[in-house]
């Protein structure tokens, strides 16, 4: 009988940043537990803030997110892992597309991994240089 040993928190994340990055939406979900919390901070108008929780909403989120962007840079520039928990920083540029508005900046990710999944995944962006990206004044 064979054993399978979970992926560790920096494979998963590494995992996560890899089908993230070729658009493997379907593949996404499986790296993220059944009860995962999902929790983006900023404006309604922005399509993927909020609280999710559940894996089942997962690849929706991934894919509000990619049809309202042109993903234009998106920089990892440090993962940092304490046992379950991992912190990613970057930055990123990004065009709405809907509105035609640049935004860009720096992003920070606490992911936590247990058993090989994603339990927990909260972003943190200026959640304001987005809501005006997705405005339609000015």
């Amino acid at each position: 009988m064979t054993q399978h040993t979970p992926r560790s928190t920096a494979e998963t994340v590494q995992e996560f940043f890899n089908r993230f990055g070729v658009g493997d939406l379907p593949g996404l979900p499986e790296l993220f537990a059944e009860d995962v919390d999902v929790v983006v901070a900023g404006a309604p108008l922005v399509p993927w803030t909020g609280h999710l929780v559940g894996r089942q909403e997962i690849e929706g989120y991934f894919q509000r997110f990619l049809e309202a962007v042109q993903t234009q840079r998106f920089d990892v520039e440090k993962i940092a892992v304490d046992g379950e928990d991992a912190i990613v920083l970057g930055e990123f540029a990004h065009k709405v597309t809907s509105t035609g508005k640049p935004f860009t900046g720096p992003f920070a990710i606490r992911i936590t991994v247990r058993d090989g999944l994603i339990r927990r995944y909260q972003t943190f962006e200026d959640s304001y240089a987005a809501a005006i990206a997705f405005s339609e004044d000015s």
